[in-house]
């Protein structure tokens, strides 16, 4: 390979990094104004699935949950986000995964010939087959209820969810993660506390309004 091919590359990947961190999430910082951005969750999740596995998880390959975490919502800079705070329809499912699908095969046509990790890493993490991968699903659906903690639940009020509503989600979501998480006790038991957190949160800013 070229030198001049390799820098071609290595420009059109940072490329795709800054137009990556200006996808916005329905999510918002802390100042409950300042949107999330993809980059933003991205490093957030690398973050807490690191730390988290090493000392709770310590029979997973932290390199491995590193690397999903970096790429689980790359396509996201082509295919943009979909916001799963309500349940998706059938139709909804259907144009996320066509969307992301082709996301996925433009990144793999830019990138798969020369820097070759970038989508056969997509393409582990999605075939959700090693532990590394069903880990980082999992801790990624914590990640919004972070933010709703530390935003005084912002982002619920601005979507017109009502504590009920908001309860039967995250049941909904119990069951999905149980699925393919069930074998990671306490990120299941983290989850619970969190869950219970923003739902008395959000309840008191209900009872406020």
């Amino acid at each position: 390979m070229s030198t001049q091919i390799l820098a071609d590359r290595l420009v059109d990947l940072a490329r795709l990094s800054l137009l990556f961190g200006t996808i916005d999430r329905i999510t918002f910082h802390a100042d409950g104004t300042t949107p999330e951005s993809d980059t933003d969750h991205t490093v957030m999740l690398g973050l807490a699935a690191c730390a988290f596995a090493t000392e709770h998880v310590p029979g997973l390959r932290v390199g491995l949950v590193a690397q999903f975490a970096l790429v689980h919502d790359l396509v996201e800079a082509y295919a943009g986000d979909m916001p799963t705070l309500r349940a998706l329809s059938s139709d909804q499912k259907a144009q996320k995964k066509a969307r992301e699908h082709a996301a996925y095969s433009r990144i793999m046509s830019e990138f798969g010939l020369e820097l070759p990790w970038i989508d056969q890493t997509i393409s582990e993490y999605e075939r959700q087959l090693l532990p590394e991968a069903r880990f980082v699903r999992a801790l990624d659906k914590l990640m919004p209820k972070l933010t709703h903690i530390l935003n005084d639940c912002t982002t619920l009020r601005a979507q017109g969810v009502t504590v009920d509503e908001l309860r039967a989600r995250y049941e909904m979501q119990e069951q999905e993660l149980l699925a393919y998480a069930a074998d990671f006790p306490v990120l299941m038991e983290l989850r619970a506390e969190l869950v219970d957190r923003v739902l008395a949160a959000y309840a008191g800013t209900e009872v406020a309004a």
